[in-house]
């Protein structure tokens, strides 16, 4: 698992494999994996890749599906980790091209500049989080006309007009948040204050580039923060939607800008860009933005797993009508879903245990359920490619 403990001991047993054979790429689940589904449990990457490709093959329309991708819980840590002592040198290259190598085999059958929105779970300091990367193959925003709009009172279009999120923010985070933003912050525990503190102050991570990050990400000063209200009686109250290059960290314990995370996002883009297209291409902050949307805020130290497969989940069932930034989801998804997801994953992988157990014995197989290839990991992309 990614930087945390074993979830269980004794003897591990294998669950199911998902999606089962002959489909390739499947995710062994196992008792211990099963065990991170308990209250006071870290999930571990098993769980975040199981329940991120359930989504995306079970829950998610062909013609949503075609323009969407989802990174392995292993791409980032990948994307970002030191070179092994045998490895090839390759030190004459940037660092930025070091990097992309680490990984140039995982979008082998994909287009990312096809997509619409790219979904990157990230681990750092046993604290999981996501990443969306939206909109990577335009050039610039899009505006066009909004299908919801719904025309206001005129004082009701004025007020809308002056709050702070209906010009879309500043395209720069300040260093010190208004008073009001502090205020709206979720109540943490004493406990929780200080995980949020400590991870906040170490943004370090096992990369070979750590010497030279700090002063490249100080150009980029922080991301784009919302204060403002971009609710969805909003939305409905704008004539045209915007959608634009932009990547959004959606973090359940508020706190780093992730600037790192970004500006890593972005070098990566520009040398897939130039592999896959043949020409080079910017994406700097001025192309594509990054913003921390206020989303819901998890209130204990271990539920940030099974926030970031709610966020995917409702970024599925609920999608964004438009990119203004800054954005405020505070409202996405009830706090009320959050107390029985992982019971709800659970009983799922219970039920899908079940039918492939039913259908091995219908068959007359006795070993149906095998480990996935191992390149599984190395290789492409959590989600097979879907053709259009």
């Amino acid at each position: 698992t990614i930087g945390l403990q074993p979830c269980s001991w004794g003897p591990t047993v294998l669950l199911l494999v998902y999606p089962p054979p002959p489909a390739k790429g499947g995710i062994s689940v196992t008792n211990e994996d099963l065990h991170c589904l308990n209250n006071g449990e870290f999930l571990n990457d098993v769980i975040i890749d199981f329940y991120l490709k359930y989504l995306f093959l079970e829950k998610l329309k062909k013609e949503d599906a075609v323009r969407s991708h989802v990174f392995s819980s292993f791409f980032y840590k990948r994307l970002n980790q030191r070179e092994r002592r045998n490895a090839v040198d390759t030190s004459n290259l940037p660092i930025q091209k070091r990097k992309h190598n680490r990984v140039k085999t995982w979008t082998r059958h994909v287009d990312l500049f096809q997509k619409d929105f790219i979904f990157v779970p990230i681990n750092e300091s046993a604290h999981w989080y996501l990443a969306i990367i939206c909109f990577p193959g335009l050039e610039k925003a899009h505006v066009e006309p909004n299908p919801l709009y719904q025309p206001q009172t005129q004082a009701h279009s004025t007020a809308v007009s002056s709050s702070p999120a209906a010009d879309g923010g500043s395209d720069e985070l300040d260093d010190v948040r208004s008073a009001a933003d502090v205020n709206s912050q979720p109540q943490y525990t004493d406990g929780l204050h200080r995980i949020i503190e400590c991870y906040g102050t170490d943004d370090s991570h096992p990369s070979d580039d750590q010497s030279s990050c700090q002063d490249e990400c100080s150009e980029d000063d922080s991301l784009v923060d919302d204060c403002g209200s971009f609710d969805k009686a909003e939305w409905t109250s704008k004539p045209t939607i915007c959608k634009q290059p932009c990547i959004l960290i959606m973090d359940s314990l508020r706190g780093p800008t992730r600037s790192t995370v970004v500006k890593t996002l972005r070098e990566y883009l520009e040398v897939e860009w130039e592999v896959k297209k043949g020409s080079q291409r910017s994406f700097g902050k001025d192309m594509m933005k990054g913003s921390s949307p206020r989303v819901p805020q998890q209130n204990n130290f271990s539920d940030c797993g099974v926030y970031v497969l709610q966020y995917v989940e409702s970024f599925f069932e609920s999608p964004l009508p438009s990119f203004h930034l800054p954005m405020n989801l505070l409202d996405w998804f009830p706090q009320q879903r959050m107390k029985t997801k992982r019971d709800e994953i659970k009983e799922l992988i219970l039920k899908l245990q079940t039918q492939q157990q039913l259908n091995l014995e219908s068959s007359g197989q006795t070993d149906g359920c095998h480990s996935p290839c191992e390149d599984t990991l190395e290789s492409a992309d959590l989600i097979p490619p879907i053709s259009s």
